[in-house]
């Protein structure tokens, strides 16, 4: 009787820490996976030496809004090809992006690997942010902020999961 009381304490106290750590590593594993979509779009555009665009998508093909969860990577030219589409999927996921880049629907990279915002020709910065809402508010969001041709993730927390600032 004894041990199972000892083990019904253990195991009250490690399930929801693993609970924590799963949903910590969801959050980091989709984060990664937007790092990706970004580094492949700049990869992109420096390989195909023209403008590839970045941006949420509802058909799969085209840049037609939507949600930040499902994105194309995609030649900026008319009619040009889709290179990726990527679903970012998990229990209370969202993808934010900051005003820069919400403001043209898109992020694109030039043929030397500079950020673009929207259709603008001037050098950009922006943040895209990973956020899910089954985690407390002071670790359940994380930054990529793009500045130009670098990109980097910080932690973050977010009450409401709402759109980050632009960096």
């Amino acid at each position: 009787m004894v041990t199972i009381a000892v083990l019904a304490i253990v195991l009250g106290i490690a399930v929801p820490s693993f609970q924590g750590i799963t949903n910590r590593n969801r959050l980091t594993a989709i984060t990664n996976e937007v790092v990706g979509a970004v580094q492949l779009t700049r990869m992109e555009a420096i390989r195909r030496n023209q403008r590839v665009v970045m941006c949420p998508t509802t058909n799969g093909s085209t840049c037609n809004g939507g949600d930040w969860t499902r994105i194309v990577v995609r030649e900026a030219v008319a009619g040009g090809d889709v290179i990726r589409e990527f679903r970012f999927l998990g229990r209370g996921i969202s993808v934010n992006a900051s005003s820069n880049i919400t403001t043209g629907n898109q992020l694109s990279f030039n043929s030397s690997g500079f950020a673009r915002a929207g259709t603008n020709a001037a050098n950009t910065t922006g943040a895209i942010r990973v956020c899910t809402t089954v985690l407390g508010a002071g670790e359940n969001a994380r930054d990529l902020q793009v500045a130009v041709s670098r990109i980097s993730v910080t932690p973050t927390g977010s009450a409401g999961c709402q759109a980050p600032g632009n960096g």
